[in-house]
């Protein structure tokens, strides 16, 4: 297997949640000698070193400071968002009724419902907890299945291939053990919590709180050789191919900023997310450390470029109606440039030069998409970050099939195409 892939598939499987997505980021920044750095701490930068700094566990904003100021080369900034849609657990509550104990859930996002059934589902996430009077925090990963959604034999449905609309509240709450009788009372039945916390040995009582979503543990495959099936590749195919150019780069006149952002699935407006303060309050302290003052930090902004990647829907053989064709980009062919007239996407016809640059030093070339003109496509991370800090920016992405199933369809060609890419974006190419 190429080597690429092989690290995407492993990133994926490593990454159920954006908790460990962020770990493992953190894991690759500081084997390329990045700094862990502390937003309730002073910083001290040199020119040419790496850093990163995480909010929330589950955001990172990583930095290669320039050798030159930034008011005189700006930034270079990529990112991508570490969360992908999913059903969250509400673990506090178990549903015992009929023989079964099953998982209250909530939709995370938008995910594509009926793929989540009758597949086994594993349950990841952080329990946060106190011990001597000091928080602690503890990833956990069920790694084998721990969960159920089984559909309605179709004897007792017989219209389902005809279409059928799940119900989130009814349908859709996993079993996870059997009750063992038909009436059994709730408190007989171990909680899940309790269970988790035995198997980290974290005294229940002094749990505080936590945060787990369902998630697919089989591993990423590899199909007819250059097709990659697997679960969270929206957007965590975005994070690695940001992680990879990123962590390989040199240090050049510009600094380069990689960022890693959670919630762009429900919106950003979150402490870690997109529409935060993170990107600009670490772009202010870079110039801060750096000593520089005045008016270098909206000189910095007006000279700096963003790359945001996230996935790009790809043209589906099975359904061309719901394409432009022109604009429809298809899986092999190299990366898409995403552009709106609604602004959706924040490339316009000023920094759509960010990609053209890019691509044409990497060697690479792209494919341009735009939606229908009767559907409105979703939304990224590209015109917040373009509207919040004034810096020009291009929206591009992995084509992909199946966006917000339980498991997504790219090409590896066009995730190397990716790394290539963002390498040339961070050599200022």
């Amino acid at each position: 297997m190429e080597a690429t892939a092989k690290s995407l598939m492993d990133f994926i499987d490593a990454s159920p949640g954006p908790y460990h997505a962020v770990e493992n980021i953190i894991s690759m920044l500081e084997a390329a000698g990045a700094q862990r750095l502390d937003e309730r701490a002073g910083w001290n930068l040199e020119p040419g070193a790496l850093y990163y700094v995480s909010r929330a566990g589950t955001s990172i904003i990583a930095f290669r400071m320039g050798l030159q100021k930034p008011a005189e080369q700006g930034f270079l900034i990529a990112g991508a968002h570490t969360d992908s849609p999913a059903l969250k657990v509400r673990p506090e509550k178990s549903l015992v009724s009929k023989g079964y104990v099953r998982l209250a859930v909530e939709s995370y996002g938008a995910p594509i419902l009926s793929g989540w059934l009758d597949r086994p589902l594993g349950i990841a996430g952080v329990l946060a907890y106190s011990n001597a009077g000091t928080i602690h925090t503890r990833l956990y990963a069920s790694h084998v299945p721990a969960a159920i959604i089984p559909n309605l034999a179709i004897h007792l449905n017989r219209d389902i291939n005809k279409g059928f609309e799940y119900n989130l509240h009814q349908h859709m709450p996993p079993i996870i053990a059997l009750a063992g009788e038909r009436n059994k009372p709730e408190a007989e039945v171990p909680p899940l919590l309790g269970r988790i916390c035995e198997e980290l040995e974290i005294d229940p009582a002094k749990l505080i709180s936590v945060d787990l979503r369902l998630y697919d543990p089989e591993p990423c495959r590899l199909v007819a050789e250059d097709i990659i099936n697997g679960p969270r590749l929206d957007d965590l195919a975005g994070c690695m191919a940001i992680a990879q150019a990123f962590s390989a780069a040199s240090a050049c006149a510009a600094t380069q900023v990689a960022c890693f952002f959670d919630a762009e699935e429900i919106g950003s407006m979150t402490l870690a997310g997109a529409q935060s303060s993170f990107l600009r309050d670490v772009l202010a302290r870079i110039l801060l450390a750096s000593r520089n003052a005045g008016q270098d930090y909206y000189q910095a902004l007006a000279c700096s470029s963003c790359v945001s990647v996230d996935a790009a829907q790809a043209l589906h053989p099975a359904y061309p109606d719901k394409f432009d064709e022109y604009y429809s980009p298809i899986l092999g062919a190299g990366i898409a440039v995403k552009m709106n007239a609604n602004m959706n996407y924040a490339t316009d016809f000023g920094s759509i030069h960010i990609a053209v640059n890019a691509a044409q030093h990497a060697g690479i070339e792209f494919q341009r998409y735009m939606a229908r003109a009767d559907i409105q496509p979703g939304k990224t991370i590209g015109p917040i970050t373009a509207s919040r800090t004034g810096i020009a920016t291009v929206d591009v992405g992995h084509p992909m099939l199946a966006m917000h199933a339980i498991r997504e369809t790219i090409a590896s060609s066009d995730h190397r195409a990716m790394v290539r890419f963002l390498e040339a974006f961070f050599a200022r190419a």
